[in-house]
């Protein structure tokens, strides 16, 4: 779909666009929290896909290293703009057999890697994807499969998400941090929401469904991540340490409850 743009993602897309070589890039799409209409200003990033016209070269890859480069001098860490630059042909088969890429994260520039190379990326821009340049992305053709995505989502629960989990579970003092919060909670509560409800959403979206799913003990720390994130709430904790505790047994709570779902 194609929608008006907060003046902030706009600027950093124009920038990009405008960085790169003419007729490199034939499409520019956007997805994370802005596919479901969530900007948080400071807080959110952008993330992309970028289809190519073809297969780049060493002087077209280092042209993407340097428009990356300008977004980055232009707008430093806010926000950051992550993603891949692939062909338009890649999407419409699994990610897991796309090969290596150019990508970026957090203004690091891979000439061949798989950042962004997942189930989640493909299914949020089939379904919510928005463009920025190019052919609407509802022209493309775009892998898809819910087992796939559903598999995909319980196994980062078991894994990437579960260590962390463990540590904040372990060391509440540093899971005390409002980082911690606003990242860890929004981020397992995303996961799990799309294997109860089937959909993919935002991160604040999923904490506001989890305070109507969850059991009233992690209400607290669920209002205190949205406090911190986008000062929805006040602040829920006058000792912190509390909040590292409740930070961790909620997400510990959320990753057995979506294993479980396996």
């Amino acid at each position: 779909m194609t929608r008006s743009l907060p003046a902030t993602v706009a600027a950093v897309c124009t920038t990009f666009l405008s960085a790169v070589p003419e007729g490199l890039v034939s499409g520019l799409y956007l997805h994370g929290g802005l596919a479901f209409g969530e900007w948080v200003e400071g807080k959110s990033d952008v993330d992309f896909t970028a289809t190519l016209a073809r297969q780049p070269g060493p002087d077209e890859v280092a042209s993407l290293r340097a428009a990356h480069e300008a977004v980055a001098a232009a707008y430093g860490d806010s926000p950051m703009f992550d993603g891949v630059h692939l062909l338009a042909a890649d999407l419409a088969r699994h990610p897991g057999e796309c090969p290596d890429r150019p990508t970026v994260f957090l203004h690091t520039f891979e000439p061949a890697g798989r950042f962004a190379l997942s189930p989640v990326s493909w299914h949020e821009l089939a379904r919510h994807g928005v463009t920025v340049a190019g052919p609407p992305v509802g022209s493309l053709r775009i892998w898809t499969d819910d087992d796939v995505l559903r598999v995909h989502t319980i196994d980062n629960l078991d894994t990437y998400w579960r260590r962390h989990a463990e540590t904040c579970a372990a060391d509440p003092e540093r899971a005390s941090a409002p980082f911690a919060c606003e990242w860890m909670v929004p981020g397992v509560a995303r996961l799990h929401h799309l294997l109860v409800t089937r959909q993919q959403t935002s991160k604040s979206r999923a904490v506001r469904w989890a305070l109507a799913y969850y059991p009233e003990r992690f209400h607290r720390v669920l209002r205190e991540s949205l406090a911190i994130r986008e000062g929805e709430f006040e602040a829920q904790y006058d000792d912190v340490r509390e909040r590292g505790r409740d930070v961790g047994e909620l997400a510990s709570y959320v990753v057995a409850e979506g294993v479980n779902l396996r």
